[in-house]
């Protein structure tokens, strides 16, 4: 057989006669989808325009966690996990047979993995030339109760509040690049979602936002992915204590059932944070945890006002009419909107009528310019079965949004007709309801 390790002393004792081993562990494979090259080549243009403006841009790879449980019949994460601590031989962990986990008693942490975008260049395998992707750089990690729901409008408040936005801004940085992941809470092509970006893309002042995500299947390979690996490791072996009572001071003996709910959770959540995860690191420095305290109400966008909203967008034309904030907003968003299947981008517009952009101008117009323009993945004509780098793309012909994705080909859906909107289709219901919503007479006549 073949030595486990080539690079210890005890591989000499290998023949080697027999080329098998017991292989390492590996989760790498994927399912295979037309569509992942056009995705990748598009989230690295997006990736190389960050730092074709690096002075302008701020970056971020974010995405939820696995939930982690609570209560000491289970353990925090799965207990399959490889135990790698160590322990006194006389006390060695001894799981239960079986994991009996409390239903609901799940802490949701939410990952941002900030990215420093380079001022270098570098060269393919082809020889062609390239911006250097961002590099990894600050990992903050945010956990929530049950009783704090998790959503697109708690991902905003957490770019807000915890990530410092607003300094970015002030500081000259008025271009944000999300490379998101294509669940529920971060789907772009998320009617409410689109309108919570649009949210934070106008109440931040920026001149724009592009979010954007790999294939459906290829969520690995988003950064923030990495930074779940050690921060699980951390947890193997622990439960998380569901007894509030304890050493409850005199004053908090008589605590309502929904309070002691929520000092379990905020115990679990200091544990994680100030023992467990105190001093993880990732790309060299240490995971920011941050700890929201279980039912707190948050802001600037509040799970009522998400949950108002998603009703106005899921229902008929006549019913996000009726709420007005909904509309205006909505009529923001597709105001501003380059909507492409997976990605959508943000951009201060030139219209007198837009009080916001008007009140507001641009502070980076060549930036600005490259964003409106921002080119779809075109097959390149020197490198058959690639597609032109994100400089040869800026410096060709335009094409048309997703004109080059199988999936945009496939579902035949098209793009909206009307010359002053970007919209590409994702769905019957989605042509519909943009036709209906955005361009009535159209749709009538």
């Amino acid at each position: 057989m073949m030595p486990p390790n080539k690079g210890i002393n005890a591989a000499s004792y290998y023949q080697g006669l027999i080329d098998a081993r017991v292989p390492a562990k590996e989760n790498s494979v994927r399912k295979i989808s037309d569509n992942s090259h056009f995705y990748s080549a598009r989230v690295r243009y997006a990736l190389e325009m960050a730092s074709m403006f690096s002075s302008q841009a701020i970056v971020y790879s974010a995405d939820n966690k696995n939930k982690i449980k609570v209560g000491e019949q289970t353990l925090a994460v799965d207990r399959r996990l490889k135990i790698s601590k160590f322990f006194p031989t006389q006390d060695a962990p001894n799981y239960s047979d079986h994991d009996f986990p409390t239903p609901g008693h799940l802490i949701v942490p939410s990952g941002y993995l900030r990215m420093q975008p380079s001022t270098l260049t570098t060269k393919d395998d082809l020889g062609r030339d390239h911006f250097m992707l961002p590099e990894k750089n600050q990992a903050t990690v945010i956990l929530r109760s049950p009783n704090s729901p998790c959503s697109v409008a708690s991902h905003m408040n957490d770019i807000v509040g915890e990530l410092g936005l607003a300094e970015d801004v002030s500081s000259g940085r008025s271009l944000m690049v999300l490379l998101v992941d294509g669940g529920a809470d971060f789907n772009v092509n998320h009617t409410v979602n689109e309108i919570y970006y649009a949210r934070l893309f106008r109440d931040s002042n920026l001149d724009a936002l592009v979010v954007t995500s790999y294939c459906p299947g290829d969520s690995a390979l988003n950064p923030i992915e990495r930074v779940w690996a050690p921060c699980t490791r951390a947890l193997t072996s622990v439960s998380l204590s569901a007894n509030s009572d304890g050493d409850l001071p005199l004053a908090q003996e008589d605590l309502t059932p929904e309070e002691k709910k929520h000092r379990i959770f905020n115990n679990a959540m200091t544990a994680i944070k100030d023992t467990y995860w105190s001093g993880v690191t990732f790309a060299g420095k240490p995971i920011k945890t941050v700890m929201l305290a279980s039912g707190s109400l948050e802001q600037p966008y509040s799970y009522e006002e998400y949950r108002q909203t998603h009703v106005a967008v899921s229902g008929s034309a006549k019913r996000l009419k009726e709420d007005e904030k909904s509309h205006q907003d909505y009529l923001f968003a597709m105001q501003h909107i380059d909507r492409r299947i997976g990605m959508c981008t943000f951009t201060k517009c030139n219209e007198s009528t837009c009080r916001h952009c008007k009140s507001h101008p641009p502070v980076a117009k060549e930036m600005l310019a490259c964003v409106r323009s921002f080119p779809s993945p075109k097959p390149s004509t020197n490198n058959p079965g690639h597609f032109m780098t994100f400089t040869e793309a800026l410096h060709s012909r335009s094409i048309p949004p997703c004109e080059n994705l199988p999936l945009f080909r496939q579902k035949g859906l098209g793009r909206c007709q009307v010359s002053s909107c970007k919209y590409v289709f994702t769905s019957k219901k989605d042509k519909d309801d943009h036709r209906i919503r955005n361009h009535p007479r159209h749709h009538s006549s």
